[in-house]
């Protein structure tokens, strides 16, 4: 039974809940659905949001509420790491026992299909709410009994980390084919991160009647929340730790804060990760503990790891990735490129213009990571989670997800010479000529135009080693020439910067020989 929300095995791995006073907007969103005040017919509400966006603490913090006030039904909290709770096998038994408890006259009933046939537990879910939980329920009304008072929420969560994705979709429609016939008046929270194929299942037409949505989104802002909970922790080990005598009174700073908070992002779990770091060890000062978390001191060694959650997160999340290194393609764009070349607002279509991708492939190739990037109706991208960035920059936290920033700048680069080759630049697509951004000169530094004759050979050998010069970029180098690129430059009125740039190109050219 460690499903349940109230479990000991829930409890030993510290369940998360809302901390008091913080997410009262969704929560009374909630039980104004569950009082039937709102949406009276949707006998499924489906709870989405970021990884890392609180969905398991509200959950558990609503199924505390309804068990106090008498309405909750049974729970089921999928874990993807706990044997017993990241499949399908245990849910309608776990769920029915639950049933049977909190309505006892249901038990002798749910005991009777168990005798008449034994093997039930190895048949489908479908069968399985029918005999343990839907016919029981029937029989019971049959006989004149009153569900009026009976409680009757359900709350599954953590959907997308139980085992297969048709499973996934399955239970969504088992449950509502279950319980649209029921004589008990059932209310079922499903929160689950907003997985493609689980949109899919949600957006099915047979469903819509029955259903209901709440986005962990904008319009439920967690940064009040997340900086009260913050707030209250520091409070908390300034008082409580072993070494608060040395904490000063004003740790840490309202800058602080405000400064843990934007990297939050609205997701909790960096809160989180920092608030359990910070204090958590009574050894050593939560001072400088938070200073390892913000990057102002290093770790003591390799056991000493402030971003451990966050690292198993992002690694659960990037494994599902089937083309990797399409992802880090964009992502590398996304988190180095654009922020230096202050490009905002970056689409999906920009995107697959700029990789010479076909319409809709960076779409599709951001697709599995719908719970920490997002592309709105305009395909606007945006990251959930601003402290990805710094995972992925990060190659021992990172491992084989790692972005190299002189790789990804080397693959721009020639991405940026394809353009000028086949002359396709317009003025938003001149990312690589020389302008007043210094970006520019550093990359053509790094980038040694090689169709010089004279150094053509000198040149690859030099950078043979550079991880800047990726195999994308030496290829895009041995098929552009310098008397191209100046006609690129004339036919764009911009001459003069072509002399300015050939001389960077000899001067650096020439240290690197000298140097070598």
């Amino acid at each position: 039974m460690g499903a349940t929300y109230n479990s000991l095995e829930r409890q030993r791995l510290d369940a998360p809940k809302c901390h008091p006073n913080t997410r009262v907007a969704v929560i009374n969103r909630l039980i104004s659905w569950i009082r039937g005040e709102i949406d009276f017919g949707a006998l499924i509400l489906w709870l989405y949001g970021a990884a890392g966006a609180g969905k398991s603490a509200i959950a558990h913090t609503l199924a505390e509420m309804c068990e106090k006030y008498g309405c909750l039904l049974a729970t089921f909290f999928f874990w993807k790491t706990a044997a017993e709770r990241n499949d399908i096998s245990r849910f309608v038994t776990t769920i029915a026992y639950q049933i049977a408890r909190a309505i006892p006259a249901l038990r002798p009933l749910v005991e009777t299909a168990v005798d008449v046939d034994p093997m039930i537990f190895q048949q489908s879910v479908d069968i399985q709410l029918a005999k343990l939980i839907i016919k029981p329920i029937q029989h019971l009304h049959s006989t004149g009994f009153d569900f009026k008072d009976s409680p009757f929420v359900i709350i599954v969560d953590g959907l997308d980390e139980c085992q297969s994705k048709d499973i996934q979709s399955g239970l969504v429609k088992s449950l509502a084919a279950a319980f649209k016939p029921s004589p008990l008046r059932v209310r079922i929270l499903i929160a689950s991160r907003p997985e493609v194929y689980l949109q899919s299942t949600f957006n099915l037409p047979s469903l819509q009647s029955h259903l209901s949505r709440l986005a962990l989104s904008d319009e439920y802002s967690a940064d009040d929340d997340i900086w009260q909970f913050l707030e209250d922790s520091f409070n908390e080990i300034r008082r409580e730790h072993p070494l608060a005598h040395y904490i000063p009174s004003s740790w840490p700073s309202t800058d602080v804060l405000r400064e843990l908070t934007r990297k939050s992002s609205g997701q909790f779990i960096f809160a989180s990760t920092t608030v359990k770091y910070t204090g958590g060890d009574p050894y050593e000062l939560p001072t400088r503990r938070l200073d390892v978390i913000r990057r102002l001191q290093p770790p003591r060694g390799e056991e000493d790891l402030p971003y451990a959650e966050l690292n198993l997160l992002y690694h659960h999340v990037l494994s599902k990735v089937r083309y990797i290194e399409r992802v880090k393609q964009v992502l590398g764009i996304l988190i180095i490129v654009d922020p230096v070349m202050e490009t905002r607002g970056r689409t999906t279509q920009s995107m697959d213009d700029l990789l010479f991708w076909q319409p809709g492939e960076t779409k599709a190739c951001l697709s599995p990571l719908e719970s920490i990037i997002g592309c709105d109706g305009e395909g606007c991208i945006s990251m959930f989670h601003a402290s990805l960035s710094d995972f992925l920059l990060d190659p021992s936290r990172s491992d084989e997800f790692h972005l190299c920033r002189e790789s990804i700048l080397g693959d721009c680069v020639a991405l940026g010479l394809r353009h000028l080759r086949q002359q396709e630049l317009d003025d938003t697509r001149m990312l690589f000529l020389p302008s007043q951004e210094p970006i520019h000169r550093v990359l053509i530094c790094h980038t040694f135009m090689p169709e010089y004759r004279l150094y053509s050979t000198i040149t690859l050998g030099c950078i043979s080693t550079d991880p800047f010069c990726t195999p994308r970029l030496r290829e895009e180098l041995s098929q552009l020439s310098l008397p191209t690129l100046y006609r690129v430059f004339e036919l764009k009125g911009l001459g003069g910067d072509f002399w300015s740039l050939t001389s960077t190109i000899f001067e650096m050219l020439h240290d690197r020989v000298s140097h070598d």
